[in-house]
């Protein structure tokens, strides 16, 4: 396992640890969303995350994408 990549400990929420900053995928259906913020060992400690691989990251982003309904102009905005 990647120690950059985790998970929260109820699965909604996956992290993915990019330097200073922290990509969040958040699957819960009254919230689903992509987002960036600075990186908090606080907030994966209140969350209970666990670690996870990439694989696992990587699939949770692709259901949000489809929640989300973003196309490769759309998506590609979120990436930049």
């Amino acid at each position: 396992m990647n120690p950059a990549f985790f998970k929260s400990k109820g699965g909604g929420q996956y992290f993915k640890r990019e330097g200073e900053r922290v990509k969040i995928v958040c699957l819960y259906e009254f919230n689903p969303s992509v987002e960036r913020t600075a990186y908090d060992d606080k907030l994966l400690s209140a969350l209970e995350c666990v670690p996870c691989d990439e694989a696992s990251f990587n699939e949770a982003q692709e259901q949000v994408i489809k929640i989300l309904q973003l196309g490769e102009v759309e998506w590609a905005a979120q990436r930049a």
